[in-house]
């Protein structure tokens, strides 16, 4: 005849020893994890629990029931305060005040086992004690006094705001610790599902079931921790690392659906919150759109957003995720703020292709421009002049009032010079006092207009420099290109050098086409 109480005390027995062993598992891996050590804790009440009544099913005798229903209190009554700190340690909540939970947790459940211990002079917490033969074994049929009712009352809130805590650290915390989130939350739901089966009297006989149900969520957290690393400091430091950032992280599928982000990516973007999560990050973000489906972004071209009166710019760099097979699963987009870094890069930039003095183009940057315009000349067949500047007779500007106040010339021709010039003109300084502006879609008529347009603004700007008042002219040579696929920048420059000496020798303050 199978004896049902032995192989439910073996079960029992097996649950006790599983718990333990998670148990110490838990208090090792409490030097690195925080929450750890109310997990061990609470494994190692589960286990005494377990174990009690394990031996309380062995014998259908009052006595021998609250015999071993006192050794089970010595784990029962710190079951849910066990339960409650590790959801506090877990999620973090209740920070400052977490001393004081602390003493109040130990207080309630003390004063429970306590309660419990001394019941035979009050029966307050058991008004009885009996068998119950209901079932295929004998088992305590209790009665419940004022004390029971408070307690159940405890366990029940207890694991309802357990419950509530992991359910809201859940929607709260990132996806790399949902999945441990959510073993608190399955394991919380299954002690609640139990206690009140047991409360209710679900069950049609007096059987305790919550030795099975640790043996569940024993497996749970068997899983949890070989699985998902739940006492693992890994995920854990990787959520303070990636949230402490200042440079912002979003974490995509391949479709590009956002599955992570951390607070400094959240400042750049506000649409990027919990309830967004899964939608497609180009519509939550659009400046990153080019981001997803680029490979490469050159950092010259940075994401530039408007803050207030402000624009920032930042480097966004796309970084695949890919599994232990190779297999992309995912993207990062990671986004760094280097507003005043690209503005150096741009000043560096711009020293190297303008005039460190006047600002126009300096003689490299107006070759690769200028022959970019004359290929762009040839290839539709437009007309296109050079003109070849020069300042007279500024050696004795120079003599006369210092290199200082031949700057003071230079910066002011250049000024009114460019006054004259439309956006596409090229306008370059050559060296010294020398110039040179390509005019692109400008024939020889035009041309001539332009240049004695420019002959007549620089000789009647009255210039003040050094306390004196001064007037200078300049002399042109320009030349048009006349459709010869077959000429170069540099005859085209040549020529209009030629007539730029022409006009020194016919008198100066004048242009000569050639």
């Amino acid at each position: 005849m199978i004896e049902y109480n032995y192989l439910f005390s073996v079960s029992c027995l097996v649950t006790a020893t599983l718990a333990i062993a998670l148990s110490f598992l838990s208090f090792w891996s409490s030097r690195f994890t925080p929450y750890a050590q109310p997990l061990g804790f609470l494994l190692l009440f589960s286990s005494i629990y377990a174990f009690g009544y394990a031996f309380e099913i062995m014998k259908a005798d009052p006595e021998w029931f609250f015999l071993w229903l006192r050794v089970e209190y010595f784990g029962l009554s710190f079951i849910a305060g066990s339960f409650l700190w590790l959801s506090i340690e877990f999620t973090g909540r209740f920070k400052a005040h977490k001393p004081i939970i602390l003493v109040a947790l130990v207080g309630v459940s003390l004063f429970f086992l306590i309660v419990v211990l001394t019941n035979n002079f009050h029966h307050l917490y058991y008004t009885s004690i009996e068998v119950d033969y209901r079932g295929l074994f004998p088992t305590a049929a209790l009665g419940r006094g004022i004390f029971y009712i408070l307690n159940t009352l405890w366990y029940i809130f207890s694991f309802l705001l357990s419950f509530i805590l992991c359910l809201h650290h859940f929607f709260r915390t990132t996806v790399v610790l949902r999945k441990r989130t959510l073993t608190l939350l399955i394991a919380v739901i299954v002690c609640l599902i139990n206690y009140f089966i047991y409360i209710l009297k679900l069950i049609p006989w007096s059987l305790d079931i919550g030795p099975l149900i640790i043996t569940i969520n024993g497996l749970i957290l068997s899983i949890a921790i070989t699985r998902l690393a739940f006492l693992n400091i890994s995920p854990i430091a990787r959520e303070q690392v990636f949230e402490s950032m200042q440079d912002g992280v979003v974490v995509t599928d391949p479709q590009g659906r956002m599955l992570d982000f951390n607070n400094a990516a959240q400042l750049i973007f506000p649409n990027l919150i919990r309830e967004n999560i899964g939608h497609h990050l180009p519509t939550l973000a659009p400046e990153l759109k080019p981001y997803l489906s680029s490979e490469k972004i050159s950092k010259y071209n940075p994401l530039s957003i408007q803050k207030g009166d402000a624009v920032l710019f930042y480097e966004a760099r796309k970084i695949p995720i890919k599994n232990k097979q190779n297999k992309k699963i995912g993207i990062a987009v990671y986004i760094r703020e280097f507003t005043e870094h690209y503005k150096l890069l741009q000043k560096l930039h711009e020293y190297a292709e303008k005039d460190y003095l006047t600002g126009i183009w300096n003689r490299r940057k107006w070759m690769n421009l200028a022959k970019a315009e004359l290929n762009r000349a040839k290839r539709y067949g437009r007309p296109l002049t050079i003109a070849y500047l020069d300042i007279d007779h500024f050696k004795l500007v120079n003599d006369n009032l210092g290199h200082e106040g031949g700057d003071t010339v230079l910066i002011h021709l250049v000024k009114n010079i460019s006054s004259q010039l439309r956006e596409n003109d090229i306008f370059g300084r050559i060296g010294g006092e020398e110039f040179i502006i390509l005019f692109p879609e400008l024939d020889k008529e035009k041309a001539q207009m332009v240049t004695q347009r420019l002959l007549k603004t620089v000789s009647q700007e009255e210039l003040i420099t050094c306390e004196r008042n001064l007037k200078v002219t300049i002399s042109i040579g320009a030349t048009i290109w006349d459709g010869d696929k077959k000429m170069s920048l540099e005859e085209l420059i040549q020529k209009a050098d030629k007539a730029l000496y022409m006009s020194k020798a016919a008198g100066r303050n004048q242009a000569t086409f050639v």
